[in-house]
């Protein structure tokens, strides 16, 4: 029995990453628990913390095994140690000796008990940080890198932002009914990425504001009310990376992607208010051209890549 102690102590239980190359992880804090995966090997090289893209937590990647993965290396290490156990007791087997007035045998039956696989789930995103290059894979769409730690919200804006170009670039090969109506995508496309972007660094930022509740629950849709919220909130103008001409010119482009999504894109009174426009355009459609699209694409990347820079600096 002294071997077969000896001989337990010499296996080790393996995670291999899924089809598509990633290992599963789960947070081990339990009001998140929120599961994500990772390929290793890409990333920063050498060992370093793993990071919850959820709630941020740190710590070794040892405590990030996720319940499925705990259970099957509990099986498997049971499964061999029932295994070699078994083969051990047929060691001393022995039949009984038909000559013998009274013989006992002894046989030993069982099989080791069973490994437990699993699979790992499938997520709704997959992200390469743009700072580390490791490769995860999340639900929803925003978190923190898990190698490196950097929030993604600002890389999954310029993402969102590149495809409405290449709306645009689609809208220059099409018919005029298909055109315009992928221009009109484009720009609600854009307004949708910079409010998505603006309520999740506004969370991730949130115990820098003067009022947490009021920045967990800001909102992008109307800019020039936004844009009060963060002064308000951060001491942070999302204008001054702006020139003269840019803030106007983005407020008609809210306000135009709002007639679309309320209004069939027909103009009000509302509209002519905000944007000083004749009222005698009241009534008529509104004319949204890709150059203007292409201009709030920039605008927004500015807006974006100013407010990211000034709350991490707080």
């Amino acid at each position: 029995m002294n071997d077969f102690r000896r001989r337990l102590k010499r296996f080790s239980v393996s995670i291999k990453p899924d089809a598509d190359g990633f290992t599963g992880r789960e947070c081990p804090v339990k009001k998140c628990e929120g599961y994500f995966k990772i390929q290793f090997g890409t990333g920063l090289p050498g060992e370093v913390p793993c990071h919850c893209p959820y709630c941020g937590h740190t710590g070794p990647h040892d405590e990030f095994y996720t319940k499925e993965q705990i259970e099957y290396a509990k099986s498997v290490a049971m499964h061999q140690i029932t295994g070699q156990f078994i083969k051990e007791l047929k060691k001393i087997e022995k039949r009984p000796d038909p000559h013998a007035f009274i013989s006992i045998g002894i046989k030993v039956e069982g099989r080791p008990l069973p490994v437990r696989y699993y699979r790992e789930k499938k997520l709704e995103t997959e992200v390469v940080c743009n700072r580390c290059m490791l490769r995860y894979a999340i639900y929803g769409v925003f978190g923190y890198c898990p190698d490196c730690g950097v929030h993604n919200s600002l890389q999954i804006l310029s993402a969102n932002l590149d495809i409405v170009g290449k709306m645009l670039a689609l809208s220059g090969e099409a018919g005029k009914e298909v055109a315009d109506k992928l221009i009109e995508n484009a720009l609600e496309d854009a307004v949708s990425s910079i409010d998505g972007f603006g309520r999740e660094i506004c969370k991730v930022y949130v115990a820098k504001s003067s009022d947490a509740t009021k920045a967990q629950n800001i909102s992008f849709q109307n800019i020039a009310k936004a844009r009060d919220q963060i002064i308000s909130l951060f001491n942070i103008d999302i204008a001054v990376p702006l020139a003269q001409e840019e803030w106007p010119s983005l407020i008609r482009a809210f306000q135009k992607r709002h007639l679309i999504a309320h209004k069939m894109g027909v103009i009000d009174q509302q509209y002519v208010d905000t944007t000083g426009v004749s009222p005698s355009l009241i009534g008529r459609k509104i004319e949204i051209k890709p150059e203007e699209v292409s201009e709030l694409v920039k605008v927004l990347e500015k807006i974006g890549g100013y407010l990211s820079a000034q709350l991490a600096g707080l």
